[in-house]
């Protein structure tokens, strides 16, 4: 865990969230370093819902690119910054307006490329959507 990654200061609100994680409704829970994993919330509002009501699946994607990023950006130098190159996300049930719940875990990593799952699922722990996502880290220095 590095503290004076980006991430870190998101988290601890020493920087504002980015615009679309506040759409999102996000919000950082706690980090696992043991397992290299971040526990995300979200506040899903109904200006995120498809004609049916539910959360639209772009929108459920987001948000598991914004629980998996948190896990890969958490041991980050604050001269790095990760950017997906690849995403895979699986629909299990249809997602409703409110708390939904999520993680996202770092499995493999090697300096220039990490490979990650992530999982969003309902209060009451059903899984709404999973996902598998490669993040590049670039230097910015």
């Amino acid at each position: 865990m590095n503290p004076e990654s980006l991430f870190w200061k998101v988290a601890h609100g020493e920087l504002p969230r980015p615009n679309a994680a506040a759409l999102l409704g996000w919000k950082f829970i706690k980090y696992d370093d043991q397992n290299s994993k971040a526990y995300i919330e979200f506040d899903a509002s109904t200006k995120l819902t498809n004609p049916m009501g539910n959360i639209q699946g772009g929108i459920l994607s987001a948000m598991l690119d914004d629980c998996m990023g948190p896990s890969v950006y958490a041991n980050l130098s604050a001269t790095q910054i990760a950017v997906t190159i690849e995403a895979k996300t699986q629909f299990f049930r249809p997602a409703s307006p409110g708390r939904i719940l999520g993680w996202g875990q770092v499995e493999y990593a090697t300096s220039k490329i990490c490979f990650t799952t992530g999982q969003l699922t309902n209060e009451a722990h059903e899984v709404l959507a999973r996902a598998t996502a490669i993040y590049q880290i670039h230097n910015l220095r």
